[in-house]
């Protein structure tokens, strides 16, 4: 079953991974996924650092770079005011 999720929904969850290190490579992704869409939004947030998109032309990819990705101060803030919108679990708060 698919469950639709807000970019804000998405955007706290790539802080998250980011944060924990959860990418331990790069990704190449279809420039329509979910996780594009959200990388691409929050490119020039000031939220990461190391965090970039490489069309590949003439197809609809790109590599995505995640591995090298961290959050910056800002991203730190980000993370924890949607921490607490989203994040239902008592024992992660």
């Amino acid at each position: 079953m698919t469950i639709n999720v807000t970019m804000e929904e998405s955007i706290y969850q790539l802080l998250k991974d980011v944060d924990r290190n959860y990418f331990t490579s790069n990704r190449q992704l279809n420039k329509t996924s979910m996780l594009y869409q959200t990388v691409e939004e929050v490119q020039n947030s000031g939220w990461f650092e190391n965090l970039k998109i490489e069309a590949i032309d003439n197809y609809s990819l790109a590599t995505v770079t995640l591995k090298a990705a961290a959050l910056t101060d800002e991203g730190q803030k980000k993370l924890q005011e949607l921490k607490v919108k989203y994040d239902t679990n008592e024992e992660d708060k």
